[in-house]
C-alpha cells in the first residue's frame, strides 16, 4: 500500500509523457532505542503538553497548570455576547437533531422511547 510504486506521469513541456517514474526515498535506520524512544513519545504525548512549562517561573507554570486543567480560566475572559449567540445557536441546532434521532432509533430497536434519549 502506498505510493511508493505509483507511476506519475511527466510532463514537459506541457504534454504527458506517461513515462516517469518518481520514487520516495527510505529515510536511513535509526538505533533501536533512539526509534523505541520516540515512539513511545509520540504514542503517550504526541502534542508535549508539558512544553509550555519550560523555563517559566513558579507564579508562571502555576497559572499555565491551572489553565491546562480548567481550560475556562484561558478563554472566559475573552468569551463575549457573540460567542455566546454562536454557541446556543450550535446547542440548538444538535439538539433539534439528535433528541428526535435518539427516539427513532429507540423505536426502531423495539425500545421505549425514553432510552434513545439516554447516552449510557
Amino acid at each position: 500500500m502506498g505510493n511508493a510504486d505509483y507511476e506519475y506521469p511527466s510532463i514537459m513541456n506541457g504534454e504527458s509523457t506517461g513515462t516517469g517514474i518518481h520514487r520516495v526515498e527510505i529515510p536511513p535506520p535509526q538505533p533501536f532505542f533512539k526509534s523505541l524512544k520516540n515512539t513511545v513519545k509520540e504514542t503517550l504525548f504526541p502534542d508535549d503538553p508539558l512544553r509550555q512549562f519550560k523555563n517559566q517561573t513558579p507564579l508562571r507554570k502555576f497559572i499555565l497548570g491551572v489553565q491546562y486543567f480548567f481550560p475556562i480560566f484561558e478563554w472566559g475572559s475573552r468569551y463575549n455576547f457573540g460567542f455566546f449567540k454562536s454557541d446556543l445557536i450550535a446547542g440548538i441546532t444538535i439538539a433539534s437533531l439528535a433528541i428526535p434521532q435518539g427516539i427513532s432509533y429507540a423505536k426502531l430497536a423495539n425500545l421505549p422511547p425514553i432510552l434513545g434519549l439516554c447516552k449510557c
